[in-house]
């Protein structure tokens, strides 16, 4: 039922019944080359457009007819001339430190991965944590969200609502680049409204139309995640560095939190606490979330889209972007309520 139907030699197969299904009905012997096999639905059914020799060939042979398409996208036109990066991909496999509490400058990663390494910032003064900018790519216009000391304060959360809000009036794509251990906690921020400008920030993610597109680089942990966009609000395409780290919380945190509301508990009850006991149960949970939290992990069940190399970071988001592009590109200026 498709428009264009390749198989693959020895490989495809397709029948209404199978070889024992056709015995057992009208008593026929067949094997599955003669009664579907590739090049019986190529030479004889007409099932197949084309034979192709392997899987290589098969892509090679879907190339070749999306190619005589004359599909026209929907979206924006990337720019005729395109500029690669100022700085060398290479030195990307360098940027993120094995300890993810070291803070890494996302401007390096930015200009390794914009076109002409041109990135102009939005706010540069303001809400220093999290730098947002404008930029190409592979010749389509991004907005950039990227953390840079890891912890999101109520300005950075200001900073980033009111950036979405201007990357949908002017129809432009994001791209979230995580590193970030999550919202700042604690009671001079929950007095500051930390709750009500994280959730502006969410806010804005949840309802913005133009693409989005993340890649974990660094730490994505607990609320910081959901803001950065992650799996939960729906980006278009989410990839991993194999630097990347994404859990509820951070091993040592999660671990921490389990030991106080255990003790707490053992001392309502009046109940001994086991220290012992306590710390075994705080390195297994420490073991346990700090595996979990990897990216093999992570993309094993499909929390992303496939773990990539830091390398290829500006291609597989050139072509992101131009999948995008099949479809029109248009913001919103519904965001509902904010609770300024």
């Amino acid at each position: 039922m498709s428009d264009h139907v390749v198989m693959v030699r020895d490989r495809s197969k397709v029948f209404l019944g199978g070889p024992p299904l056709v015995k057992a009905a009208t008593g026929e012997e067949s094997d599955d080359e003669s009664l579907g096999g590739a090049r019986m639905h190529a030479e004889v059914s007409g099932l197949a457009d084309h034979l192709a020799e392997d899987e290589h060939d098969a892509i090679r042979l879907g190339r070749r007819i999306v190619a005589r398409l004359n599909h026209v996208k929907a979206g924006p036109v990337p720019a005729r001339e395109v500029r690669e990066p100022l700085l060398p991909a290479e030195e990307l496999l360098g940027i993120m430190p094995p300890d993810l509490k070291v803070p890494v400058d996302p401007r390096e990663v930015i200009a390794r991965v914009v076109d002409g390494s041109e990135f102009d910032e939005f706010k540069p003064s303001y809400g220093p944590g999290l730098v947002t900018g404008w930029a190409t790519l592979h010749g389509y216009p991004v907005g950039l969200l990227a953390n840079d000391n890891g912890v999101l304060f109520s300005a950075e959360a200001q900073k980033a609502t009111q950036f979405i809000q201007l990357a949908n009036r002017s129809h432009t794509p994001l791209v979230f680049l995580h590193n970030t251990t999550g919202y700042m906690v604690g009671a001079e921020y929950e007095q500051g409204g930390i709750i009500k400008h994280g959730s502006m920030m969410i806010n804005a993610v949840s309802n913005s139309t133009v693409p989005h597109f993340s890649v974990l680089i660094g730490a994505s942990y607990g609320a910081g995640h959901y803001g950065m966009c992650g799996r939960a609000y729906d980006p278009r395409f989410l990839f991993s560095w194999p630097s990347a780290r994404s859990a509820v919380m951070g091993p040592k945190q999660l671990a921490e939190v389990v030991s106080i509301v255990s003790r707490a508990s053992a001392a309502k009850k009046g109940q001994p606490y086991d220290d012992d006991q306590d710390a075994a149960m705080r390195e297994l949970i420490e073991h346990q979330i700090e595996a979990e939290s990897l990216p093999t992990f992570l993309s094993g069940r499909v929390y992303d889209d496939g773990v990539i190399d830091p390398r290829d970071t500006r291609t597989v988001l050139g072509l992101c972007l131009s999948f995008a592009s099949n479809a029109p590109v248009r913001g919103t200026d519904r965001f509902g309520v904010f609770r300024m």
